[in-house]
């Protein structure tokens, strides 16, 4: 399933079924439409990534008093932050035989003032929340990575600690590393949340609960949920934080992360990317290559270009015709040979009881 045609390509195919089209000046917006409309229509594998596995707070909640550390939350916050740089931190299960063992995930990284700084290889890490790792030299001489950087430097430098001052800092030693202070701008590149669960990672074997993807949360700041009654997390995609039905409830010694996967935001197709290859499939080009064709037509205002119409008739109808239905139809056949290997959590085109909760989470009232 290599991935070899560029942009480029796709243009010149296109201008031969045109007869030469002079489309010098919207080349690059003419393919993003046509590859986002692509993007958006279906979960593709190829855009699909794992949210940065962090921990849950760890403490006692609902009682009045603020932990002394956490995670990425704090006394009874639902909100989890999704900006930024992260620092990665590998779990130690057993750390020194102790059963103290909460501190592994990851940590978002402050945007500003600067959350990553580097002098002479010397450096220092500043997280946006408060993290649970222990104080002092406890855990020198054990690593973390930095990743999500806008600052594509600093991503992958591998930081060895050698000793952490207070729950908001990381100190540490890097080499190779960029000499500009960072901490990225790094906005999230989810388009939407496809499976997102809570796990439980002190057991053996671990223990992981699906949680449903909701648009509707509300702030729920009293009642507290474990892992076995925590229900839903929802993306807020205009603040940049996931956010639980109640605030999390772990215990002490407990090891409770959000996971999930995502579909990432398509990649902006400009003049300096005509030549880089998708990232879809050479078998897939042709959905493209008509795609393309169907929105020159429109430029062209040329009848073959086809339209949509919808009809309510118990359901919702659409009808296309002409280059536009040439183009669903190769979409919606890639769609379900894609969806091949997904059991029957969806199903195209058009089979409402294959529907996925992640889509449409209120279909079974869960």
């Amino acid at each position: 399933m290599a991935s070899t045609y560029t942009p480029n390509d796709a243009l010149t195919l296109v201008q031969q079924y045109a007869h030469g089209a002079p489309l010098a000046v919207p080349y690059p917006y003419v393919v993003d439409q046509v590859n986002s409309v692509i993007w958006r229509y279906y979960p593709w594998g190829w855009s699909i990534a794992s949210l940065n596995p962090t921990n849950v707070y760890q403490g006692t909640q609902g009682q009045g008093t603020p932990p002394t550390g956490g995670a990425q939350f704090t006394g009874n916050q639902q909100d989890y932050v999704i900006t930024g740089a992260w620092f990665n931190f590998p779990i130690n299960l057993l750390f020194n035989n102790t059963t103290n063992n909460n501190f592994g995930g990851g940590f978002v990284v402050q945007q500003t003032p600067n959350g990553l700084l580097n002098s002479g290889g010397n450096a220092t890490v500043n997280t946006l929340l408060p993290h649970n790792l222990p104080l002092g030299t406890t855990l020198a001489g054990l690593t973390g990575t930095i990743v999500c950087d806008a600052d594509t430097s600093w991503n992958g430098v591998t930081l060895t600690i050698t000793s952490i001052p207070t729950n908001t800092q990381i100190l540490g030693t890097v080499s190779g590393s960029p000499s500009s202070a960072s901490g990225g701008s790094g906005l999230p590149t989810i388009l939407r949340p496809l499976k997102m669960r809570i796990a439980r990672l002190d057991t053996n074997p671990p223990e992981y609960r699906e949680l449903a993807a909701l648009g509707n949360l509300s702030p729920e700041l009293s009642r507290t949920a474990g892992i076995d009654t925590m229900k839903a997390v929802g993306w807020f995609s205009s603040q940049s934080f996931f956010r639980f039905d109640a605030s999390p409830q772990v215990s002490l010694g407990q090891i409770i992360q959000l996971l999930g996967e995502y579909q990432i935001l398509p990649t902006k197709i400009t003049n300096a990317t005509l030549s880089t290859p998708f990232p879809f499939p050479d078998e897939y080009f042709n959905v493209l290559d008509a795609g393309i064709l169907w929105r020159v037509y429109q430029l062209l205002d040329d009848p073959r270009a086809g339209t949509a119409q919808k009809s309510k008739n118990g359901s919702m109808v659409v009808q296309y015709t002409g280059q536009f239905a040439v183009f669903m139809d190769l979409l919606a056949e890639m769609a379900r040979t894609e969806d091949l290997s997904s059991g029957d959590e969806f199903r195209y085109p058009e089979q409402p009881l294959g529907v996925g909760r992640s889509y449409w989470p209120g279909l079974y009232g869960v």
